[in-house]
């Protein structure tokens, strides 16, 4: 397997052990929260360091175009990262499904042909390549999906929470007045 398919197989393994985290009721819906603040601002802040070091920050200032600054906390967060991830995955997937077909149309072709054996048999492996190629990159581009809508409703959940409670201190301060 070369560098890519490598690492998209790392990409995959890293999203099933997330995705095994995240349905484990002994992680708290507090800490899941906390630590997509802590990324969202460690992102937001490559986002700041980028602005500083390239020397675009006082020549922003000097023009008073606040909206740069609306655009970088716009693209720099953990939700933009996560759907560039995803659109990349999604690419990833048509270019493999794109690459099958194409080797499913030679081997079709060497079938009616008259070619030999070495033909025949690289033209097994080029399928076994393009359709391993598709598994992993179709599985991984839906563990994302799946692990976005899970992590929506964790979020949810702890959101929810807070919320009931904050309603509960609400009504026994009320109960006791």
């Amino acid at each position: 397997m070369t560098i890519l398919w490598t690492s998209l197989y790392g990409v995959l393994v890293v999203e099933i052990g997330l995705l095994v985290a995240l349905l484990m009721s002994c992680i708290s819906t507090k800490l899941w929260c906390t630590m997509v603040a802590t990324i969202n601002s460690q992102i937001e802040g490559i986002g700041e360091r980028i602005l500083q070091y390239s020397g675009t920050k006082a020549a922003i200032e000097a023009l008073n175009a606040n909206w740069v600054y609306e655009w970088r906390q716009k693209m720099f967060n953990a939700y933009s990262a996560f759907w560039s991830l995803v659109a990349f995955l999604a690419f990833l997937f048509i270019n493999c499904l794109r690459q099958l077909w194409m080797v499913y149309i030679i081997r079709t072709e060497h079938k009616y042909q008259d070619v030999d054996e070495m033909a025949k048999m690289v033209d097994n492996a080029d399928m076994f390549r393009a359709q391993r190629n598709v598994y992993i990159s179709g599985l991984a581009f839906a563990m994302a999906l799946v692990i976005k809508r899970v992590f929506t409703l964790v979020i949810t959940l702890g959101r929810v929470r807070d919320e009931r409670d904050k309603y509960k201190k609400f009504f026994v301060e009320q109960k006791d007045s």
